[in-house]
């Protein structure tokens, strides 16, 4: 009887410490669980701050050049009134001299009775009015220069903020893009795995993935805000229909993503027509 008692007492105390060793395993499981699900939220909290810090950074900028452009058409634009103005009160004050020169002539030649003061006072009138008219044109037209020149010059800076958008938008496309195909791939050598370590190391990089394409969404986004709000304007074909899959393995397939080059300039662009 007694040794009947101490082998149900070992094999109670057996269960009991499978039953702990069961308890710690699934304990330290759930634990990693909240781990790796606690990392991935911070991860993704990092790149939403990173995300609204870009949109806050590009925002202020866009606003500031928008600021400075009308400052430099509006200075611009009140110096050629100005020049437009000096040169017609000059042209005109030389008129009047002029005037006032051939109205002294005149009564001069009246009083000596000379009837030939038309063959000189008319070709001096006309010559002086030619001189004047030729002087005013070419200030106005040394004004339109000038400005055409300035507004060209800031078309440039425009185009060049514009293709550094562009680019920067390319570029998180072709990461998103290169993500999905990896993603993808991994799928498949998921399918394809003949150990529960492969798998389990399939899994992660699928994990690791999906959490570098949220990054890249959240990037996109702000990217593209900016993006309208400058003036570029993107063209989307229709995504196609999302793939997804779900095997014993646990694997799943992210829908494919495309997308067309952007197109720079628009209806909206404020120095599209300064070609």
């Amino acid at each position: 009887m007694n040794s009947e008692n101490s082998a149900l007492t070992a094999l109670s105390e057996l269960r009991n410490l499978e039953a702990s060793r069961v308890a710690t395993e699934e304990a330290d499981r759930a634990a990693k669980e909240e781990s790796e699900r606690r990392a991935r939220e911070e991860a993704e909290r990092r790149a939403r701050e990173d995300a609204e810090r870009l949109a806050r950074q590009q925002a202020e900028e866009h606003a500031r050049l928008h600021a400075e452009q009308e400052a430099r058409e509006r200075e611009e634009r009140i110096r050629v009134q100005e020049a437009e103005a000096r040169a017609r009160a000059e042209q005109e004050a030389r008129l009047r001299e002029e005037q006032m020169r051939l109205d002294a002539q005149m009564k001069l030649a009246e009083s000596k009775a000379k009837p030939k003061w038309p063959l000189v006072v008319v070709p001096a009138l006309l010559i002086t009015l030619a001189g004047g008219g030729y002087f005013a044109y070419h200030s106005y037209k040394e004004a339109q220069r000038q400005a055409a020149e300035q507004l060209e010059a800031q078309r440039q800076a425009h185009d060049e903020q514009l293709a550094a958008i562009t680019s920067k938008l390319n570029s998180l496309d072709a990461e998103k893009q290169r993500l999905v195909d990896e993603q993808a791939q991994l799928d498949e050598r998921l399918k394809k795995a003949t150990s529960d370590a492969e798998r389990a190391a399939l899994l992660a990089e699928q994990q690791e993935n999906e959490r570098k394409q949220k990054e890249t969404d959240a990037a996109l986004a702000v990217a593209e805000k900016s993006a309208e709000s400058s003036g570029v304007k993107r063209q989307r074909k229709p995504k196609g229909p999302a793939k997804s899959s779900s095997d014993s393995d646990g694997s799943t397939a992210e829908p494919s993503s495309g997308r067309k080059p952007i197109k720079v300039g628009d209806e909206n662009d404020p120095l599209s027509g300064l070609k």
